[in-house]
């Protein structure tokens, strides 16, 4: 991942599409939830660490894409993280998906950190919140 825009590359591939040779819609969210294991390492973090219980999970609990011009098989994106929230116990993170003819595609997920032990939410690691804090103050100008 490029730090210093949060860009990345992502090919389409078969897996990534339906039978009618388009992305499929849920496969969106298997290319963020990629990318966003990608930007939690570039921050010196990792999904490891929040299945292991040394940083609190952050499950998603809301998601939404939009799906604007058809995408298939060999099509090159352009993956860019535009825009983070950031409350006590949640954070979303909104990415842009571009081809050549433009934005194909957007995704927006929100995040909460739990404790598993309770099933109820926490406030955000701090260095999770650092992370964020960095990340954000990097594309405020790009939403």
């Amino acid at each position: 991942m490029n730090l210093v825009d949060f860009t990345e590359h992502v090919v389409i591939r078969l897996h990534h599409t339906d039978a009618g040779g388009v992305v499929f819609y849920p496969r969106l969210f298997e290319i963020e939830q990629e990318l966003f294991e990608r930007w939690l390492e570039a921050g010196g973090l990792s999904l490891r660490q929040m299945l292991d219980g040394t940083l609190a999970p952050t499950p998603i609990v809301q998601c939404e894409g939009e799906y604007l011009i058809p995408l298939h098989v060999g099509d090159q994106l352009t993956a860019k993280l535009i825009g983070v929230e950031i409350g006590r116990s949640s954070y979303t993170l909104t990415w842009r998906f571009s081809i050549e003819e433009g934005v194909a595609m957007t995704s927006r997920t929100k995040r909460v950190a739990i404790d598993l032990s309770k099933g109820a939410s926490v406030e955000l690691p701090e260095e999770l919140r650092r992370w964020l804090i960095d990340t954000q103050s990097r594309t405020a100008t790009d939403a």
